[in-house]
């Protein structure tokens, strides 16, 4: 029933006949009067409730704030201002002001006794006293929920609609998860005086007699020969529980798959060898094609307190962080393998060689990401899944994507991965990646001799990267002794790597050590320069004299800075005079003194990048006082101690300084 608000604004319309003397009005607690009745409106009993204001009754307005009209399955809120405009308010009884609703409860009086006894025989609700203002607003907040239930179940029909496309879930699903998915034991008591050891299988449920049983190690069940992990009833806990997720990929139409998700859990109690076992759906994906390569995915997933027609929300489950993992919305798992076949035939991913991809390992596997990014790139994908690169493709789908070391636009294998068809055997073997393949790409372009054998020699020493320039000086087998003879001594600094293999510290520390004999012009083509006996000491050794050379180099560019400069840049006063460091010790004393960071700038003056000079006391001239920087001929800091601003006197000195005696010294040095 909806209200005919035309009929309710005529009943709103009841001023409150009350004596403008009447004690009620001017209690500090009470702020509303109500009254309650029962109305015929529009053909239908309606309660009508008025609330008047206190202060507008005291104002000798006497029509009502709030009319509140309540029908059995609707209800709305006339709202009169001061100025007497009224507009209709759909909200709750606890909305109509802002304060909490137990305040506004205890604000209210009834203005007769049979008011109350109104409301309370309308709604059904016993109640005594203002409370039952209380009841009227739980009645709201069911009618309320009737209305979000029948606008849920009218938006939730399309989805009704969707899952009754839904094939049945195999018949043999659950047999085939215990047999192929879930792990199994072989329960025993362990004795170590018994050569045999009685065995409780939880695949076949039989026992069966093994000899020396050995915790977490795998064993076969003489009575079904099925591969079993052993566990020692004294290693066991009071409670075990094992939990996987299985896809099942079914057909809806040539153009849409379905992905379907179950959870799987295996509970295992006390004393009690036969699990508990739980499949259920929790989630399906829907792909649909779209266009010529792009895919469209919906997802939804099962909601058992859901109130609606269906249990099925749109979207996927809601986690507490997408950084956090989360059983219930993982959407990883196994694949039902026996019947994908049937599921992909007729569609475009008919030749997707999903069952190539995932039975080499049998790894969990995000089905849904696969296939979206099988319809961008088909035939390269089912390409390099067909001829045994699972790794590389996987590491496209679910890490790096496509890349520059993949050309899609080849056909052959050797080509498509840019390496040379000798290189394919020993990249299929080690069960190359896509970062594997950068790495192997750069030996393949200097076509470098013995790439193979420095491939496996790196993947064997855990190392990332190797500086490929330093094998224009040495050849690949020379580099690979080389560091191995060096690995002694990087092997006692191991626990100081926490990033960093000790092969790949000793790797860098050898190419700093090339790079510093090619800057120092070096003859690199000397074995003495290649290969110094111990690389460490040679790389901190070459490292001390360039840092020598250069520092000399930058005293001697700062000494050159003042030459000229330290006559012309002077001025006295008689307190203050400006001084110029002679070297870049004073720079350093200078900063040590006045607490502040003037001694790193001795590269920046060195290289005429800025300027420095020293603000002394006349009476103390050796004592640090204030420093001065300029750049580009402008004053840019004046700094005392501690970075301390300067006083007016200084600032008025360096001011005259800057105006009269800067500009000519600049133009002379």
């Amino acid at each position: 029933m909806k209200l005919d608000k035309r009929a309710c604004r005529h009943a709103s319309n009841v001023p409150l006949h009350i004596s403008l003397n009447a004690g009620v009005l001017y209690t500090d607690r009470v702020k509303y009067l109500v009254t309650a009745a029962v109305k015929l409106l529009g053909g239908h009993r309606v309660l009508a409730v008025y609330f008047y204001e206190c202060e507008r009754l005291k104002a000798n307005d006497r029509m009502p704030k709030w009319v509140v009209f309540q029908g059995k399955d609707d209800f709305a809120t006339l709202e009169r201002d001061a100025e007497g405009n009224v507009k209709w308010r759909d909200s709750m009884l606890e909305n109509l002001v802002d304060e909490s609703f137990y305040k506004f409860r205890e604000s209210c009086v009834f203005y007769k006794g049979t008011d109350g006894v109104t409301i309370s025989d309308f709604i059904h609700q016993s109640a005594s006293g203002i409370t039952i203002l209380e009841a009227l607003q739980v009645y709201q907040y069911g009618i309320r929920n009737k209305q979000a239930k029948k606008r849920r179940c009218k938006r939730d029909m399309g989805i009704v609609e969707k899952m009754k496309k839904v094939p049945a879930a195999p018949s043999n699903l659950a047999r085939w998860i215990d047999r192929n998915v879930m792990p199994h034991y072989l329960f025993y008591s362990y004795d170590r005086n018994q050569p045999e050891t009685q065995v409780f299988c939880t695949y076949c449920e039989k026992f069966s007699v093994i000899k020396k049983p050995k915790t977490g190690k795998i064993f076969v069940c003489p009575q079904c020969k099925q591969k079993a992990i052993a566990k020692a009833q004294g290693r066991r806990a009071a409670y075990h529980e094992d939990r996987e997720t299985c896809q099942v990929i079914q057909k809806i139409s040539d153009e849409e798959l379905l992905i379907r998700i179950f959870k799987v859990r295996w509970a295992y109690k006390e004393k009690k060898n036969t699990p508990a076992k739980e499949i259920y759906e929790n989630a399906r994906l829907f792909i649909r094609v779209v266009g010529k390569e792009g895919t469209d995915t919906e997802a939804f997933y099962y909601d058992s307190s859901y109130d609606s027609t269906t249990h099925w929300r749109r979207g996927n489950r809601p986690r507490f962080s997408p950084y956090t993992s989360s059983y219930e919305a993982d959407d990883t798992g196994a694949i039902y393998l026996p019947s994908l076949k049937r599921a992909l035939q007729g569609t475009p991913w008919q030749y997707c060689a999903l069952r190539q991809f995932y039975e080499p390992t049998k790894e969990a596997m995000q089905v849904s990401t696969y296939l979206r990014v099988y319809r961008r790139h088909p035939k390269l994908i089912e390409h390099l899944v067909k001829v045994g690169f699972e790794r590389i493709v996987s590491d496209i789908v679910y890490r790096h994507g496509m890349g520059a070391e993949i050309d899609a636009t080849q056909k052959r294998t050797h080509r498509i991965l840019r390496v040379n068809k000798e290189d394919l055997a020993m990249l299929r073997e080690l069960n190359a990646g896509v970062d594997t393949l950068k790495a192997y790409q750069q030996y393949v372009k200097l076509n470098l001799r013995g790439r193979q054998e420095l491939l496996q020699w790196q993947l064997k020493n855990h190392v990332h990267t190797i500086p490929t320039q330093w094998f224009a000086y040495m050849t690949a087998r020379k580099f690979m002794r080389y560091m191995d003879s060096q690995l002694p001594d990087y092997m006692q600094l191991k626990r100081a790597f926490l990033y960093r293999s000790p092969m790949e510290e000793a790797i860098s520390t050898y190419s700093d050590y090339l790079q510093m004999c090619q800057g120092q012009n070096y003859d690199m083509k000397s074995s003495q320069v290649l290969f110094p006996k111990h690389c460490n000491e040679a790389h901190d050794e070459l490292s001390r004299y360039i840092k020598k050379c250069r520092d000399e180099q930058t005293k001697r560019a700062f000494r050159e800075v003042y030459e000229n400069l330290a006559e012309k840049a002077n001025l006295t006063s008689k307190k203050l005079q400006i001084v110029c460091p002679k070297q870049t010790d004073d720079l350093i004393t200078e900063g040590q003194a006045l607490h502040h960071c003037v001694g790193t700038y001795i590269e920046r003056v060195a290289a005429k990048k800025c300027l420095i000079v020293f603000v002394r006391r006349v009476e103390e001239l050796e004592k640090p006082f204030v420093t001065v920087e300029v750049s580009n001929g402008k004053i840019v800091q004046i700094r005392g101690e501690r970075n301390s601003d300067p006083t007016k006197e200084v600032k008025k000195f360096v001011d005259l300084w800057s105006r009269k005696v800067l500009p000519m010294a600049l133009q002379t040095a």
